[in-house]
């Protein structure tokens, strides 16, 4: 299966200077593409960043399939 694009959010605990306090579900970055991908190569991208910054808690996948149409 191809993916046209992609967006992947890393989300996590960011530390604020000025507050002296941890802000919870930040954004921590960001990766995306409008040049698509194999699925199967996308999943080998996926689990390197998702190793790269320690975030296998939770993932979540925003799938929008889209029927062919001939306009």
């Amino acid at each position: 299966m191809y993916i046209d694009k992609y967006k992947v959010q890393i989300k996590g605990d960011k530390y604020n200077h000025k507050t002296d306090k941890r802000m919870k579900d930040q954004v921590l970055a960001t990766y995306q593409s409008d040049d698509g991908m194999n699925i199967k190569k996308l999943m080998n991208v996926i689990e390197e960043l998702a190793e790269c910054h320690d975030a296998q808690h939770t993932i979540n996948f925003d799938i929008t399939l889209n029927q062919y149409s001939e306009n």
